[in-house]
């Protein structure tokens, strides 16, 4: 609720800054301009010794005309040969301590006895060679200065300064023919994608070099689809020819059919015309 002891009660003044809270209430300070300054704000606890850019003209670039590049002297220079000397002599420091901490850690040696294959079966004591072994195993320490045994992968630093400019050639005028010859194709893979772009169909046909081939058709493909087509038509004429012969004997046979039913009718009325005038001619005979 009072971060840093600003707002509680009795903390205030010149006993606030003596007091529990350390710094709570933080001097007004302005810069060359005159402006506000508020790195005392920022620069609070381990930031102290920090470089900490809170303006809004840290993140505009600047101009190198208006930069000091002169070359340090060397009064300076021996100075940070010293202070970067002494860096690393306490960084030597602290890791072969921690080495030692870690090897006194594991353990003091140890004593193994071994006993070797050949005193077990007596032809070890028929030499003279002793039976037994005593083997002192003692945990290696390790060396401060060695490198890394893993390979630590780093993601690549950004330019830290505009790049170097380039000298070119007084300008010409390009023509057509150097515009078209500048159209370099971006390279398409069918295996490597690294960066996961989405690649379309035909950028992926034209890198494959398909269309550089030429396709030579064998003249057999065509005398195949040539004698498939006469024997097609052939079985066409053939089943149309059967079709034919069929409807024909069945026409031929409906009209004998026909012919055989009407020939049935004729009998049988004559039979029945037959029968009458037999009968008529008995009763006349009678009468």
């Amino acid at each position: 609720q009072y971060p840093l002891g600003v707002g509680r009660k009795g903390k205030g003044g010149s006993g606030g800054s003596g007091g529990g809270g350390g710094g709570a209430v933080v001097p007004v300070t302005v810069d060359g301009d005159g402006k506000l300054n508020y790195d005392g704000i920022v620069k609070q606890g381990n930031l102290a010794t920090q470089l900490v850019k809170s303006r809004h003209a840290d993140l505009l670039p600047k101009d190198q005309s208006e930069m000091d590049l002169a070359r340090p002297d060397e009064t300076m220079a021996d100075e940070t040969t010293k202070r970067t000397q002494a860096a690393m002599d306490a960084l030597v420091a602290g890791q072969a301590q921690k080495g030692g901490a870690q090897v006194k850690q594991a353990g003091e040696s140890q004593f193994i006895k071994y006993t070797p294959a050949a005193a077990l079966d007596g032809s070890a004591q028929a030499r003279g060679a002793p039976t037994q072994r005593v083997i002192r195993m003692v945990e290696k320490a390790p060396d401060p200065l060695e490198p890394s045994k893993f390979r630590m992968v780093k993601a690549p630093r950004g330019a830290g300064s505009p790049p170097v400019p380039v000298m070119h050639s007084p300008p010409r005028k390009v023509s057509v023919q150097d515009q078209a010859d500048w159209k370099i194709p971006q390279c398409v893979s069918n295996w490597k994608n690294t960066q996961g772009y989405t690649i379309p169909l035909d950028k992926r046909l034209a890198a494959d070099g398909r269309g550089l081939q030429e396709v030579a058709i064998n003249d057999n493909f065509a005398k195949l689809s040539e004698a498939l087509y006469v024997a097609e038509q052939k079985a066409r004429e053939s089943v149309e020819y059967r079709a034919k012969i069929s409807k024909e004997l069945a026409l031929r046979e409906k009209e004998k059919k026909e012919a055989d039913l009407r020939e049935l009718a004729q009998r049988a009325r004559l039979e029945r015309t037959g029968g009458v005038l037999a009968g008529r001619q008995v009763d006349a005979m009678a009468a």
